[in-house]
């Protein structure tokens, strides 16, 4: 009875701390998250621009947002112009996802970053185009987790499964077999992943063609309306990011 009881009171204690761990984590967010930086420009020829300038998931431009923008277009060609830095791999996936099951012409054209879950975003259209001064980087799946040692191996092995996914995604590209793609993802055996120029991506497969500085795309206008907050918004997720790390 007794051992009972205390087998009880440690699983209490045991849920408690995930709670109250997972509550401070949520509080260094923002209370309601302010929409990410995502901008659709019609252009003369009846084509259309989606110009993704910011993080990928809830602290930038979800998949939800993305797609619900996505389905409101009608254009026959559609252009996705890049400068991320990548986020959640979910919210990638399915931007993808949904960008290859467009009716429409999808290319996508990385004008400054692709990293990340940017990287295989950016591969969801038909052709992909790099500026010649901008990067590409792709690696293996990050996370976290709390708990025992059972919660850690079940972690690794969603982790193993994510990479498996993203590895395939990048051999369909490349032609390249996804234990190949799955050494490049881990970089040089230290799990750090792979920066490409936009050469050497366009040399691996990554990218059909370069566009040369002269003839990249005009910036975009749009900024988000409220630049303080946006700010805010980028030093949060950042703070987060930063506490993430040291608990590791």
């Amino acid at each position: 009875m007794l051992q009972k009881k205390h087998h009880i009171f440690a699983r209490l204690d045991k849920e408690t701390a995930r709670k109250q761990w997972s509550d401070r984590f949520n509080n260094r967010a923002p209370a309601t998250r302010a929409k990410g930086n995502l901008t659709i420009k019609a252009q003369a020829d009846g084509s259309t621009d989606i110009l993704l300038y910011d993080e990928i998931g809830y602290w930038g431009v979800t998949a939800k947002d993305f797609i619900a923008q996505l389905g409101s277009i009608s254009s026959p060609s559609i252009r996705v112009r890049i400068n991320s830095p990548g986020g959640d791999v979910f919210d990638g996936l399915a931007i993808y996802n949904a960008l290859k099951q467009h009716p429409g012409e999808i290319s996508c054209v990385v004008e400054g970053l692709a990293a990340s879950a940017a990287s295989f975003i950016a591969l969801a259209g038909k052709r992909c185009v790099m500026a010649e001064n901008s990067l590409m980087m792709c690696h293996c799946a990050w996370g976290f987790s709390i708990g025992n040692k059972a919660d850690m191996m079940e972690t690794a092995v969603i982790l193993e499964k994510i990479d498996a996914q993203l590895a395939g995604v990048y051999a369909a590209k490349t032609g390249k077999s996804p234990g190949e793609c799955l050494a490049m993802m881990a970089g040089e055996g230290k799990n750090d992943g792979t920066w490409f120029t936009a050469q050497e991506a366009k040399d691996y497969g990554l990218v059909d063609e370069l566009l040369a500085s002269s003839e990249t795309t005009e910036q975009p206008d749009a900024q988000p309306e409220n630049k303080h907050d946006d700010l805010a918004r980028r030093v949060r997720a950042m703070r987060a990011r930063l506490a993430i790390a040291e608990r590791d």
